[in-house]
């Protein structure tokens, strides 16, 4: 068969195994796969054509189940123009997201990705300075004085992505048309719109794109704050998951070392209190005065029977340490 009969010779799809029409056949490493099971892949992915058949079913069949997630997914806020950061946030805290540039979300099936598989996420403000001309007397182009130009600002958000077996990296910008601005100053200091030596113009058109350069800005910070709350929440809750979690084995504790019995000196026994003496109830200390000897409480009045069983002390007779009928101490 020649070149153009191999060329109009009909494939099927390895995949679905369908027929792939004329200029409709999508490459895989050990096979063909239709437009149709094509557009199914993530839209992150770019190794279709260095991926196996097997890969690719598998593939689908993470996409089928990123389907079903996405119809229960619980959008709380929306960020960005051109592509939207869709996030989930539970209990106030971004939980999940995805990303897309389209109105009808479900249609593209985007993959949820959850912040704590957010390695990294930056803004990246790409400019194009374009010098603005002015014609002289004789009818040609030349620069201003100071020289003029347009500066280009397109506004872009990279992440760097663990976990996912289709790709680690997702790039994305947010703004729906390039915000220009107009400046004045020196060629050799071109840079962004604050922190630079140009000076922009004072037009209302000049204005509208200042605003639209801080409107931007801060969509792209709270982004990248998302992210940081996201995974903050996301190591803070891993960590109370590893100390609650019970060890698959815990080894026994070591057994605890004696001394010798001949080693270990006797508690020493407390003396016996003297006579007539008693023990402050403020401080503990041994008295037989009227006042404490520490402190200066006044000794407390002996008790006259037992408050357990109501045993009564003779007349005349002095309280004892402990009632000799249900044996309760006698309160000193």
């Amino acid at each position: 068969m020649g070149f153009f009969g191999k060329m109009f010779e009909k494939k099927i799809c390895s995949i679905c195994g369908g027929e792939i029409g004329l200029l409709g056949n999508r490459k895989l490493e050990d096979g063909n796969c239709c437009k149709t099971c094509a557009k199914k892949l993530s839209p992150w992915f770019e190794e279709r054509r260095h991926s196996t058949v097997e890969q690719i079913r598998e593939q689908l069949a993470y996409r089928a189940k990123n389907e079903q997630d996405l119809a229960s997914f619980q959008v709380t806020r929306v960020i960005g123009e051109s592509y939207k950061v869709y996030i989930e946030d539970i209990g106030g805290v971004p939980a999940r997201f995805f990303v897309t540039d389209a109105d009808d979300y479900m249609a593209k099936n985007p993959d949820i990705i959850r912040f704590a598989d957010v390695l990294s996420c930056t803004t990246d403000v790409r400019t194009n300075n374009e010098e603005m001309k002015q014609k002289d007397a004789d009818g040609n182009l030349v620069s201003y004085n100071p020289p003029r130009y347009k500066v280009h600002h397109n506004f872009y958000i990279q992440m760097h992505i663990d976990g996912n077996p289709y790709f680690d990296d997702i790039e994305f910008w947010i703004n729906r048309g390039v915000v220009t601005l107009e400046m004045t100053g020196s060629s050799g200091m071109l840079g962004g719109l604050f922190g630079s030596p140009m000076q922009t113009g004072f037009g209302i058109g000049n204005l509208r794109a200042e605003q639209k350069y801080q409107e931007y800005s801060r969509m792209c910070q709270e982004i990248e704050q998302a992210v940081r709350d996201g995974r903050t929440a996301a190591m803070a809750q891993a960590g109370m998951n590893r100390a609650s979690a019970a060890p698959e084995y815990v080894p026994a504790p070591a057994a605890p070392v004696f001394a010798p019995v001949a080693a270990v000196a006797a508690a020493p026994v407390p003396a016996a209190p003297a006579p007539g003496s008693w023990q402050c109830g403020g401080c503990g200390t041994a008295n037989t005065g009227k006042f404490c000897m520490n402190c200066g409480s006044m000794r407390p009045a002996a008790p006259v029977q037992c408050a357990a069983c109501g045993w009564k002390i003779p007349q005349g007779a002095a309280a004892p340490r402990f009632c000799p009928e249900c044996g309760a101490p006698f309160a000193r």
